[in-house]
């Protein structure tokens, strides 16, 4: 009997129909980071090799996790003497797997199958895409000025917080919100002088402003302290310190510091000089100076901490689950990821278990493969959507 041939002509447009196929079905734009999916492995089942048989299958679904997070394929022909031998595709994943989960087996009468979700990708790219506004609560403001400094001072130190929190106002991905709240710490706010003895209300007649209630455990506040000093009292030249602090009751680690210093000119010590205090001269262009230079500086720090990296320490939360000081309001949802750089070893990645306003539970994907004493290491989160 003779054995009919396909002309190969013919096989090669069958190889590329069928290569157009596979193209279409397992091709897919390679993740910029790592992305979960979800796939079912299948094996023969061998009644005498079980486990050889469950190896098999979760070979099957490692395979087709790494396929759903993109291919490439290649096609040759191979040619001996001219004549057309062979023709061959071959397939390769084009992303990695950075850790997978078993979460379902079943054994049938003729096959073995394994679930899992897999995690393929690259290494997350931190960024501020789909991150929501950072809140703040601005209090109120801290005045100090020693008594070398221009009693009128204390005024333009009051009209600069102003002007800079206006400023602050068109800060990128910053909602400011005010109050009459007090956020200074307890350390800054005891003294031992009596009320009613503050030096700049005996020399104005005005009580500085006082801050009540306290900021909501969930909120975030600004708290800007102002202090004022010279050389002598008939001295040019006025060195004044703005101390910015970012206050998170709910996670103190991730509290926020500033420290801004600018020296300011003033009227030269003529008749001149007193004219200028009179007519607010020297009040309005102190406090101009400082909220452009100020403000320019603060906006652009406050701007960094809205789309800083989201970045915490692991804490214990009981066996293989761990807490960390970040929630909703920092940009996390249950599908972001953390991931642990083990050095030299594999990546390791969490999920969300729990997740609140401030703070989330989060457990290794894998616990078999996850190493011990997580406790206390950094994690990355992915915040990328």
């Amino acid at each position: 009997m003779r054995r009919l041939h396909s002309p190969p002509t013919h096989r090669r447009a069958v190889l590329w129909v069928i290569l157009a196929c596979l193209v279409a079905l397992t091709t897919a734009p390679v993740a910029a980071t790592a992305e979960m999916v979800r796939v079912t492995g299948r094996a023969v089942l061998a009644p005498n090799d079980i486990p050889g048989s469950r190896r098999r299958a979760l070979e099957d679904a490692l395979y087709l996790a790494a396929m759903k997070g993109g291919a490439d394929v290649d096609a040759f022909s191979a040619v001996d003497m001219g004549v057309l031998t062979a023709d061959s595709i071959l397939l390769r994943a084009s992303t990695r797997i950075v850790d997978f989960a078993v979460v379902d087996e079943f054994r049938g009468q003729s096959q073995y199958e394994v679930t899992i979700d897999a995690y393929v990708g690259e290494q997350p790219q931190l960024g501020c895409a789909a991150r929501p506004d950072l809140a703040l609560t601005v209090g109120v403001p801290k005045l100090r000025t020693t008594q070398q400094v221009p009693h009128w001072i204390d005024e333009a130190l009051k009209m600069a917080h102003d002007e800079t929190v206006n400023v602050l106002r068109g800060a990128a991905n910053v909602r400011l919100a005010d109050s009459t709240i007090s956020l200074a710490p307890k350390a800054e706010v005891a003294s031992r002088v009596a009320d009613g003895f503050d030096y700049q209300s005996l020399l104005t007649g005005k009580a500085p402003r006082q801050g009540g209630g306290t900021l909501p455990r969930e909120a975030r506040g600004l708290h800007l302290s102002w202090s004022a000093q010279s050389a002598s009292a008939r001295a040019e030249r006025v060195v004044v310190t703005l101390e910015a602090r970012i206050v998170d009751p709910a996670a103190p680690s991730r509290t926020r510091n500033l420290k801004l210093q600018k020296t300011v000119t003033l009227t030269p010590d003529t008749p001149w000089r007193a004219l200028n205090v009179l007519a607010s001269k020297d009040w309005d262009s102190t406090a101009k100076d400082l909220s452009r230079s100020f403000g320019k500086s603060l906006a652009t720090w406050l701007e960094q901490s809205a789309c800083a990296p989201l970045v915490a320490n692991l804490a214990a939360a009981g066996k293989g689950r761990y807490r960390v000081d970040l929630g909703t309001r920092d940009g996390l949802t249950r599908q972001s990821l953390a991931f642990v750089d083990g050095g030299q070893s594999a990546w390791t990645v969490l999920r969300v278990v729990e997740l609140g306003a401030s703070s989330a539970i989060v457990a290794p994907m894998n616990l078999d493969r996850a190493p011990s004493g997580l406790a206390g290491t950094q994690v990355h989160f992915n915040d990328r959507r």
